[in-house]
């Protein structure tokens, strides 16, 4: 093979990922899920830096799809799988979010709240401490469901709330009240504070 022709050449793992990672938004759910699946099990040995640079968000871009197709379970594996590749701060702080809001909807709260924890971790290392509870708002407001709809003390109204939240992080109809969004970050917040994160 001449060095043109080995320049150019590219191998399956590679076209796999390229076509998935590049499928425009018309492509079916369960088309991507077998382009990334294949590609992402084809993957042996050492690889060229421009294809391992595609395994990261393609195994993001799998759970994400596991995940309109009501997977969650599949979904929290590929996260988890996702945590070994992250090479950055930020990705660990996505990843870990992603692994928590798994957890919190298949009902493993313990897990869910670890990895909240773990998110805002990665968080704080580039927010000031002062600036947390609006930068990441969205996270303690997470971590705030995990810890109360889990507790012994929650109200009827509170279960229907959790309930819609489900729906709400699938991106699914909903009617959750986004005005209780205060009360559950505020609730995350004092969780956070309490367990001293933010001097780590």
């Amino acid at each position: 093979m001449s060095i043109l022709n080995k320049f150019h050449h590219t191998n399956p793992t590679e076209e796999l990922l390229y076509k998935a990672l590049n499928a425009d938004e018309n492509t079916e759910t369960d088309t991507i899920i077998k382009l990334l699946e294949t590609a992402l099990q084809s993957i042996s040995g050492k690889m060229p830096k421009r294809v391992s640079k595609m395994v990261f968000p393609a195994t993001i871009l799998l759970a994400d799809q596991y995940i309109k197709v009501n997977n969650l379970q599949k979904a929290r594996d590929t996260y988890e799988a996702a945590l070994s590749l992250a090479k950055t701060d930020m990705d660990k702080m996505r990843v870990h979010e992603s692994i928590g809001k798994m957890n919190y909807l298949l009902n493993d709260f313990e897990k869910s709240a670890s990895h909240y924890l773990k998110s805002l971790h990665y968080a704080a290392k580039y927010t000031p401490k002062d600036a947390i509870k609006n930068v990441h708002s969205h996270l303690l407001h997470q971590l705030g469901h995990v810890l109360l709809d889990n507790h012994r003390s929650v109200t009827e109204e509170q279960k229907k709330q959790a309930d819609e939240f489900q729906k709400y992080l699938l991106n699914q109809p909903n009617s959750y009240n986004l005005t209780k969004l205060n009360f559950y970050r505020d609730i995350g917040m004092d969780w956070w504070k309490e367990f001293h994160l933010f001097n780590q």
